[in-house]
């Protein structure tokens, strides 16, 4: 295949199964665009796929720093994000469930944005993006009906207005724990006229009200300090009355000041920044576009988004695929329709990684579920072990259930353990894999039960719970081997999985494979 014949496919992938709309033909004219201006991540690409493994030596301009990861990182993903950091036009990174790829993608966007870089940030599932919400600027999400300057005005109230900055000392000074708790607004307030008005002796026996515990001494020091502080206090203060008290039209300019700071990441679902309705970010130039489960991108929103930016990481899972062998297929693209996997077997090693560490789950679950979702070794390192059910013996059960019997032993198997401990019930979480599953367990447990989250597989993309449940009352052949793999990677200490022994065993998938697993437990459950 050469370049033109690349191009010509690609064009024809687009209407291949779709009627002409809006969105193909936008997509159309972007795909000519990259075509006479190809970036860096695009000619890599074309090159890898035209004529084989290719080195460039031609680099991105983003040139990070040596980083201190915000969010801590093993040796093995360290080694991934120094690979993200670099200036090569692509980085994919393989990994399957636990491995840390959500980590190592929050802290290189944390470092692109603290360097005033250009980021978008993507995922296949919009639960997915939950991870990303606390970055260090406000997040522009596509998906918000919210005007995003008023969006951002409320964020400012709520998060930055209302509890304002008030920890800070002269540079002399070393932190005082009681000091810090007379500097809340509120308190403020209530003392700052006191410590005006008041001398030194009469302070500390104010003081002995608030502060019991503490000895004569460390009541004269505290003292000191605060008469010392007088003026720094007042003006803490005075700066969060000013914050409390913005007007509107200055809070709009200041959220405005942020809408144009380069700054600002914006977060979508793939599918949504594709739509025809947000193409206009489509003539921007990102610096850095971080695409999360890569392995569902297909080729044309790979190439689109390999376009838009300087440097493209890719971080997904190895999904087993099976390649068509009709050889009447000439198309490169409906031969080979998982980019993210042919990319992992061709690109050269210096641009891809692949993760084989897991940090969430227990050893004894890990050792039983990975070799059924996964074909390459992952090494465990569970340091928190955590025993929230210590009268539980086993952290992976199959509790075999009649079909129709799953949501009923799943109800009365949470009663049992609140019986035994109340403070259990926050640290289970429940996955279905339907919403007619989901919605009866939500209508049918008790009220004490509400802080068990509740969710489709959909919904536990980028979650996990010390304690997961997993309905398994539906029809095996309904499942994708994706939704399988994510449900037996979601609970970090047990793992209870509900559903008929003998149906699942039947179906060909990974949960077939872990009911042959001699190290599985299971037990029978009936309706008595």
């Amino acid at each position: 295949m050469n370049q033109q014949e690349f191009w010509r496919e690609l064009q024809q992938l687009i209407y291949q199964s779709r009627e002409l709309s809006e969105t193909t033909q936008a997509q159309s004219e972007k795909l000519l665009q990259i075509q006479d201006s190809p970036s860096l991540p695009t000619q890599l690409i074309i090159e890898t796929v035209c004529n084989g493994a290719v080195y460039f030596n031609e680099r991105s301009h983003l040139n990070f720093p040596s980083i201190i990861p915000h969010i801590s990182l093993s040796g093995n993903q360290q080694v991934a994000l120094e690979m993200a950091l670099s200036n090569s036009p692509i980085a994919l990174i393989s990994g399957t469930a636990a491995t840390g790829k959500t980590r190592i993608a929050n802290n290189l966007a944390h470092a692109a944005i603290n360097h005033s870089h250009r980021v978008l940030i993507l995922t296949h599932h919009t639960a997915s993006l939950t991870a990303y919400y606390n970055l260090t600027t406000y997040p522009f999400l596509l998906s918000q009906t919210q005007n995003y300057q008023q969006w951002i005005i409320n964020q400012l109230r709520s998060q930055n207005f209302a509890q304002p900055q008030m920890d800070y000392l002269p540079l002399h000074l070393l932190p005082d724990v009681e000091l810090a708790r007379l500097r809340t607004s509120a308190k403020l307030e209530k003392w700052l006229p006191i410590i005006q008005n008041n001398l030194h002796q009469q302070l500390i026996e104010l003081l002995k009200s608030e502060f019991p515990h503490l000895s004569q001494s460390r009541l004269q020091l505290l003292a000191y300090r605060l008469k010392q502080l007088e003026s720094l206090l007042e003006q803490q203060l005075k700066l969060s009355q000013i914050y409390n008290h913005l007007s509107e039209k200055a809070l709009a300019e200041i959220a405005n000041q942020m809408m144009e700071s380069s700054q600002i990441p914006i977060l979508a679902t793939v599918a949504e920044f594709m739509q025809t309705e947000n193409c206009y970010f489509w003539e921007s130039n990102f610096d850095l576009i971080i695409v999360d489960e890569a392995h569902s991108l297909n080729w044309i929103e790979l190439i689109i988004l390999s376009g838009l930016c300087q440097k493209l990481v890719l971080l997904g899972e190895e999904i087993p695929t099976y390649y068509r062998k009709n050889r009447n297929i000439n198309s490169f693209f409906t031969r080979f329709p998982q980019c993210f996997q042919w990319l992992k077997q061709h690109l050269l090693p210096t641009y891809v990684y692949q993760l084989k560490e897991q940090f969430r789950i227990h050893l004894e679950i890990a050792e039983i579920v990975y070799p059924c979702i996964s074909k390459d070794w992952v090494q465990t390192r569970y340091w928190n072990i955590n025993d929230p059910l210590p009268q539980t013996t086993q952290r992976l059960v199959w509790h075999d259930v009649h079909h129709g019997n799953v949501e009923q032993q799943i109800i009365n198997f949470i009663q049992s353990l609140q019986n035994l401990n109340s403070e259990i019930i926050q640290k289970i979480g429940i996955i279905t894999f339907s919403l007619e599953n989901r919605n009866y367990l939500k209508n049918n447990l008790t009220i004490e039960n509400n802080k068990t989250f509740i969710g489709t597989i959909e919904e536990w993309y980028g979650n996990e719970k010390e304690i997961i449940i997993v309905n398994c009352a539906v029809t095996p052949e309904n499942m994708t081997i994706e939704n399988i793999n994510t449900a037996l990677t979601r609970g970090k200490d047990y793992l209870f999985l509900f559903g008929d022994y003998d149906l699942w065993k039947t179906y060909k998938s990974p949960i077939q494979s872990l009911l042959n697993q001699p190290g599985l437990y299971k037990e029978r459950l009936v309706l008595i």
